[in-house]
């Protein structure tokens, strides 16, 4: 008897120490956790391609924390923007201009005073959110610096003129407007 209970003993001993249970404490989301959430949108290729430019130490446009706070800030509201710009891009009242800027042009759509006030408002809040986007991208290369920016503005808007609908205007280097 005495020799059953041991072999019972060392055979049940083992057992309790193959099971193991490793807690790894995370004290932030994932970021995985953060895209499903809707906390992180995902990047476009405009944005990973503007990204990828940095900027050096000659370049003062403010602190690095407050020009991501400023490009977030503006991506959010350009995709708020959006479904508006669209409309006004279809309908012609918009174009995509020269140096990454979005343009009016006369159209029928903007005749009553609510919906010119609609255009002129996104037009300015884009033509800003560009501008911050390009400052940010400035900021985060340690290669380029302000004497940069007609070089990063010609890139951007090459991506703009490049991704424009079909049926979309786009200012020409001559200055004239021609559809995508």
């Amino acid at each position: 008897m005495p020799v059953r209970s041991l072999i019972l003993v060392v055979l049940a001993a083992p057992v309790p120490a193959c099971i193991s249970t490793n807690v790894i404490p995370v004290g932030q989301k994932t970021s995985l956790e953060k895209q499903l959430m809707g906390e992180v949108e995902p990047l476009t290729e405009e944005e990973l391609l503007v990204a990828s430019v940095r900027a050096g130490p000659g370049v003062e446009l403010g602190s690095q924390d407050d020009l991501s706070r400023k490009a977030i800030a503006a991506r959010r509201r350009q995709l708020f923007n959006r479904d508006d710009i669209d409309e006004l891009k279809t309908a012609g009242c918009l174009a995509e201009g020269k140096s990454a800027r979005l343009v009016a042009r006369p159209c029928d759509k903007v005749s009553d005073p609510e919906a010119l006030a609609l255009r002129e408002r996104v037009v300015g809040e884009e033509n800003a959110d560009r501008q911050a986007v390009i400052d940010w991208a400035i900021s985060v290369d340690p290669v380029l610096t302000r004497a940069d920016r007609p070089q990063i503005e010609a890139l951007f808007t090459e991506l703009l003129h490049e991704g424009a609908r079909p049926g979309d205007l786009v200012e020409e280097s001559d200055g004239s407007f021609t559809k995508r």
